[in-house]
């Protein structure tokens, strides 16, 4: 069968999907962000107690498997005639649709740790000193190839950087796939065998490059390909996406329970985790979104958690409130990003008849590359 005519195929049903579906396929996304920032909020705000080590990074995974999704779905809708196009255009709207929101942080974190910077419980290497030399690194998203000690107001800005860094490399993955699928297949499939490979490996090179972007973004590029691949897998992921969801609630209590040994559980709590990623797929892929109540808390903090976690590091681990506080802050840090989503976040999202998507429209449709991809962890 020529690999090119069923990659047109395939591209014309993503294409062709991407009005009518976008409200079934957004609100599962949503909903799947806002359980990832739960776990970072938890392993943030919980911190102190010692017993949450590794759930951070599972929420964090969730984000990048999610964006990588959603780089591919926004590059394959593109409606640029050409490869530069697409590329440029892709590369403008994450800039337009991500930078306000750091550049606010960046900014107001300069008065707030001079302020706050002798607090006896301020974490180390947090005088405004070091924060200023560390800035322009954050400015340029290099944060996850930082050298410790970093300042732990920037710190968590290493998830961003790997994100934006897939980014900037995600255009130039899909023109190396080229329009066949065997070319596809083999490209991109050894790609993410390679990254996946390298992720694995992570352990034996040690905590110091943990956070560098060939070792933390073989989610990113797993979801780049699901979503490729995503045709193979519908009807399969419509079949088991309920009983993955009710394994997944199993995983997520053995890692629960695992949380309570410590840190020397933690690399076997984040490799169940990341288990987490199958239940994500299908449920996107089935429709399959939360009612009631706690959905709809989901759904608000999916939609919010670039800047809520922007903003949760000075109200948790910056260490600014007393240990005990933490959960708190945790909590406080929604507000706070909430009021960074409406002011600088909500105004650079745009559909493309250019018409602004307020922010009480945001969590209901994903409509454009301009709303589909928030950097999460991250994002």
């Amino acid at each position: 069968m020529p690999g090119g005519s069923a990659t047109a195929r395939g591209e014309q049903r993503a294409e062709g999907s991407a009005g009518g579906a976008a409200v079934g396929e957004s609100l599962p996304l949503d909903q799947w962000r806002g359980f990832a920032l739960l776990l970072v909020l938890v392993s943030h705000g919980f911190y102190f107690t010692g017993r949450v080590s590794g759930i951070g990074r599972v929420g964090v995974n969730l984000f990048f498997f999610i964006s990588g999704l959603l780089v591919y779905r926004s590059l394959v809708r593109s409606s640029a005639p050409d490869f530069t196009g697409r590329a440029i255009g892709f590369w403008k709207s994450r800039i337009r649709r991500l930078y306000p929101a750091l550049l606010g942080y960046l900014i107001l974190g300069i008065p707030l740790t001079f302020l706050l910077q002798d607090i006896p419980t301020a974490a180390p290497d947090g005088r405004l000193a070091d924060y200023l030399h560390t800035l322009p690194r954050a400015m340029a998203y290099g944060m996850n190839f930082a050298a410790a000690p970093v300042p732990a107001a920037l710190h968590h800005l290493w998830s961003l950087s790997t994100e934006v860094q897939f980014y900037l490399l995600g255009p130039l993955i899909f023109w190396a796939g080229g329009t066949a699928l065997s070319r596809r297949r083999w490209v991109w499939g050894t790609l993410l065998g390679v990254l996946m490979a390298i992720g694995m490996a992570q352990p034996r090179f040690g905590e110091l490059v943990k956070y560098y972007f060939q070792f933390s973004v073989w989610p990113m590029m797993l979801g780049f390909v699901a979503e490729a691949a995503r045709p193979q897998f519908e009807t399969f992921c419509r079949v088991v996406a309920k009983p993955a969801l009710v394994l997944s609630v199993f995983a997520l209590l053995l890692s629960m329970g695992l949380m309570m040994l410590g840190t020397k559980a933690k690399v076997v709590v984040i490799a169940i985790g990341a288990a987490m990623i199958f239940p994500c797929y299908c449920a996107y892929v089935a429709g399959i979104a939360i009612e009631g109540p706690f959905g709809r808390l989901l759904t608000w903090l999916g939609s919010r958690t670039y800047s809520i976690y922007l903003w949760q590091q000075p109200f948790t681990l910056c260490g600014y409130l007393p240990p005990v506080m933490h959960p708190v802050g945790a909590i406080l840090a929604c507000g706070v990003g909430a009021v960074s989503f409406r002011w600088l976040e909500a105004p650079f999202m745009r559909r493309r008849g250019g018409r602004a998507v307020g922010a009480a429209g945001v969590g209901a449709k994903t409509a454009t590359a301009e709303r589909e991809i928030p950097a999460a962890a991250g994002r």
